[in-house]
């Protein structure tokens, strides 16, 4: 009796760490699968990043993408989400500054170098270059985590009375839809090199910190 009761535990146990194996390959077949595709989108533009092409370079069938990603719509999705873990990461590298002005600086900043160096993202996420993806709950959830620093000394600002709105989010708006304008602009080629961008988003990002910040804090 010791021995089969010790038999069918073993089997279970067995049974479980196969189905969680299972989950594993699958988890990481994901990911690599969305490298892939990121490797593809940043190399050759939005337009490459097609389930066909993904496969090839994954030397996996087409099918394989599809049970994971459903339609190209869950890839880019994925691609999103990746997108807004990097530029997270990007925000949380930059240390805090003592200066409000200087650490907000700084953000936009990091801002700005990651729409340039990582514009295939960037376009993606926020240039409509996925004609077929349109951010959902989840995505915005992302962008909203991505953004958590700027939101985080929106809010400490608000409190110690150094901004005139008193909105945070009304506020962060406030600061993104004039910096990514520009960048927009640039790479949409509407703006003739990067450095009369360049010059372009520092003359913005200081007509935004004037606007927002009360009279009271600058004096």
């Amino acid at each position: 009796m010791k021995d089969l009761n010790s038999g069918s535990t073993e089997s279970a146990h067995t049974v479980t760490t196969f189905q969680e194996a299972r989950l594993q390959h699958s988890d990481n077949l994901r990911q690599n699968i969305v490298h892939a595709a990121a490797a593809l989108l940043q190399e050759h533009g939005p337009e490459a990043v097609t389930v066909r092409r993904v496969a090839e370079r994954m030397e996996c069938s087409t099918k394989i993408i599809y049970n994971l990603f459903g339609k190209k719509e869950g890839l880019a999705k994925h691609l999103y989400l990746e997108g807004c873990s990097l530029m997270a990461q990007r925000f949380e590298a930059m240390p805090q500054q003592a200066s409000f002005e200087q650490y907000f600086r700084d953000l936009a900043h990091v801002y700005w170098d990651f729409g340039i160096s990582q514009s295939s993202f960037y376009q993606l996420m926020f240039g409509g270059s996925f004609s077929e993806f349109k951010p959902d709950g989840e995505t915005l959830q992302g962008t909203a985590t991505a953004l958590k620093q700027v939101s985080a000394l929106v809010e400490v600002a608000i409190e110690q009375g150094m901004l005139q709105v008193q909105d945070p989010l009304l506020a962060v708006r406030m600061i993104w839809a004039p910096l990514h304008g520009v960048i927009h602009l640039y790479l949409g080629g509407h703006i003739e090199s990067e450095e009369a961008a360049k010059t372009l988003y520092d003359h913005t990002l200081s007509m935004v910190i004037h606007s927002l910040v009360s009279t009271s804090a600058n004096g």
